[in-house]
């Protein structure tokens, strides 16, 4: 009996030993960055979410964390809460917003119709669609496929409502296609302005080539083949129920200084949904993931497709770094990586993977503006960028210092015109140049002070110095402080006018009226009328639905065409008094000038254009 016991434990022992071998082995894999699985298991648990960072914030809702290697899932981890007033913690089963990783099912799809030979990469996108569909072209150049794929067809960003918040209001994609269309602002393949737009169009190709409505195909043709049981696609997510089912408890928040601020469940609709409207599970997501990494490509035909998807279509600067393969994002770390990230009103997530180690790493999260898991954590996976990766001990300075740049992805027609202005950029910094018109710059993570990025450089068709990011240019803008200047004038004219029309209420017992006081009265209500409608415009834009109503435009715009008239009309008059009045010269040559600044301002950022998308 006694060695019958003995035998006993030893098989359990055995049994227990063989168990725990494959966790300890993922545990002991080590990751591109150097580090092995469990020094980044420690990484993100020695997180502190009460700490706070750099921005100010503290804190965060959830995180979904998987890595994996090849076919093996190496780490997979849920932190936080999906609702933190009830407790309710992530899990397997809590679904996130893709956002604009959606975009990745419409590049692997348009790649397997071109597999097919039923799209053409290079050809004039208009031979696959509707006679006239597209309405606001401004060149006759051809845009192509690879020009949806590298942002680049010239569309400027919409200024048309991106969201909708009624499942039931949603338009078919043709329809809601024609409401957001975009004008067209530069030559195709002249300017990098990520879009939205057009990533939604290059899915409506892919309905009209393959005769499936767009998110039919990607179950039958993506999804479906690789068990994707928990993802949706539509832009209401009514294509699965269990996910529409899931989301609908799910809660976002926003990171504040003072921790998390509960958005509730932000049930937001993308009409345009082919751009940013998937939904799942982060098992899902590592599935899909995988997939792409794997080199016999299950998603594919020919594994010599899934290799063409990874090969460059955008470079930085005249090197042969690419920044966009056919769609896919490239982002050098220690390592090259692929894929894409994504933003929602919900939350933000992240899919990258390195195909010649095959490791990858999705991170999920409900926090609308993201949070330090999804900044740092590919760090810990892919390593760093340095100068040495490119065969390169040191690399001389370049100072960018003093510069403003303008993001191309912004509305520069019509009554948006002045937001690129909002969100200008002044570099104050020096980059390492490492040649062909290639810089590493430094880059601040939360927790990873040396990370860095690569930025291309480019003079443009006009002499414009442009620098190359992977989704979005920006352009260089000599008269940046004047164009501010003129915004600010145009401001300071609005609040002079309060002012004055308070003083001249107070005096109005004492002081009798002059000719023409009704009017210069009349020229200051329509220049703080006019601020006022300015700056309805950039609330209604800011509020986080993406664009403003066709009717908001409307009124907004009549509203400024009345507002520059009777500016005008004034200006002349004061201008005239000016002339006849030997006394008040000073306030008439004011009333003039801050007119002038009105109508200056309305005019050059085009808020009176309510009929420019």
């Amino acid at each position: 009996m006694k060695l019958l016991a003995k035998l006993t434990a030893i098989l359990c022992a055995g049994l227990l030993l063989c168990s725990t071998l494959p966790a300890a082995a993922a545990d002991d894999t080590r990751l591109p960055s150097g580090k092995t699985v469990k020094q980044f298991h420690q990484e993100l648990e020695n997180y502190d979410g009460s700490a706070t960072y750099s921005d100010g914030t503290r804190g965060y809702a959830s995180a979904a964390v998987g890595v994996f290697e090849g076919e093996e899932v190496l780490y997979t981890e849920y932190f936080g809460y999906t609702d933190v007033s009830n407790g309710i913690a992530a899990d397997e089963d809590s679904v996130y917003e893709w956002g604009s990783i959606s975009k990745t099912l419409v590049w692997v799809s348009v790649m397997q119709l071109y597999e097919q030979g039923r799209i053409e990469l290079d050809r004039d996108i208009r031979d696959y669609l509707p006679e006239g569909f597209l309405r606001h072209l401004t060149y006759d150049d051809p845009i192509t496929m690879l020009n949806l794929m590298n942002h680049n067809a010239g569309w400027q960003e919409t200024s048309r409502l991106i969201w909708e918040s009624d499942e039931n209001a949603i338009p078919s994609l043709a329809d809601a296609l024609h409401k957001v269309e975009p004008t067209q602002i530069h030559r195709p393949g002249e300017i990098v302005a990520y879009s939205n737009f057009g990533a939604a169009l290059a899915g409506y190709i892919v309905e009209c080539v393959s005769g499936e409505d767009y998110c039919d195909y990607v179950h039958a043709h993506i999804l479906d083949p690789l068990g994707l049981e928990r993802t949706a696609i539509g832009p209401a997510h009514t294509d699965n129920a269990w996910v529409y089912a899931q989301r609908s408890r799910m809660h976002s928040y926003a990171n504040t200084t003072n921790g998390v601020t509960d958005l509730g469940t932000r049930l937001q609709y993308v009409a345009c949904y082919p751009a940013g409207a998937a939904t799942g599970t982060l098992g899902d997501l590592m599935t899909y993931a995988q997939a792409l990494s794997d080199p016999d490509a299950p998603l594919f035909e020919h594994p010599e497709t899934q290799e063409l998807l990874y090969t460059g279509t955008l470079f930085y600067g005249g090197s042969d770094i690419p920044a966009c393969c056919h769609g896919f994002f490239c982002t050098e770390y220690a390592v090259r990586t692929y894929g894409h990230d994504g933003a929602t009103v919900f939350g933000q997530a992240l899919m990258a993977f390195d195909p010649h180690t095959r490791t990858g790493l999705v991170v999920m999260v409900n926090d609308q503006n993201g949070n330090w898991f999804l900044s740092d954590a590919p760090h810990y996976v892919f390593g760093e960028l340095s100068a040495q990766t490119y065969g390169k001990e040191s690399a001389p300075t370049v100072d960018l210092s003093g510069r403003y740049f303008l993001p191309a992805r912004a509305t520069y027609r019509g009554m948006l015109r002045f937001m690129p202005y909002m969100e200008a950029m002044q570099l104050d910094y020096e980059v390492q140049d490492l040649g062909s018109g290639v810089y590493q710059l430094p880059f601040s993570g939360a927790l990873e002070p040396q990370a860095a990025l690569l930025l291309g450089h480019r003079t443009g068709a006009d002499g414009q110095n442009i620098l190359e990011q992977p989704s979005c240019d920006l352009i260089e803008d000599p008269w940046f402080i004047a164009k501010l200047l003129l915004l600010t004038l145009y401001m300071m004219a609005a609040v002079a006018g309060v002012y004055l029309l308070r003083i001249r209420f107070k005096l109005r017992h004492t002081v009798p009226a002059q000719k023409g006081t009704a009017l210069l009265h009349a020229g200051r209500i329509a220049r703080i009328a006019s601020v006022l409608l300015f700056l309805t415009t950039f609330f209604l834009y800011c509020r986080g639905t993406g664009g403003l109503t066709q009717s908001a435009f409307f009124f907004i715009g009549i509203g400024q065409l009345l507002c520059i008239a009777v500016c005008a009309v004034t200006a002349v008059c004061a201008l005239g008094m000016l002339l006849k009045n030997r006394r008040g010269r000073t306030l008439c040559l004011m009333h003039s000038l801050a007119n002038v600044f009105t109508v200056a301002a309305v005019l050059y950022y085009e808020l009176y254009c309510f009929w420019i998308t």
